[in-house]
């Protein structure tokens, strides 16, 4: 039985992947923005977008500085070449 690849291979180093710390690089080498997320309360998040990750990660330290108790967290997101679907990861930064 022969599998239809409409991907047709895009790219292969997601077919070298063998753990998660090497999927979550792999998302982070396809970000095409970055999102601060801000927690404001119980279910209520907002939320600023970034062309840069160095732009995200000095928009979430000037409000962790001005206000130390801020919850923030730099968001990239990805769009990996074998799915049509964007993928949320946490840049860990």
């Amino acid at each position: 039985m022969e599998v239809n690849n409409n991907n047709n291979n895009k790219d292969n180093k997601m077919q070298n992947i063998n753990n998660s710390t090497q999927y979550d690089e792999y998302l982070q080498s396809h970000v095409k923005y970055f999102i601060v997320t801000i927690f404001k309360g119980r279910g209520k998040y907002g939320k600023v977008a970034f062309d840069s990750l160095n732009d995200a990660v000095t928009y979430r330290d000037n409000l962790k500085s001005a206000n130390p108790t801020a919850r923030a967290i730099v968001y990239g997101i990805s769009q990996p070449p074998h799915t049509t679907q964007q993928v949320t990861i946490a840049m860990g930064v």
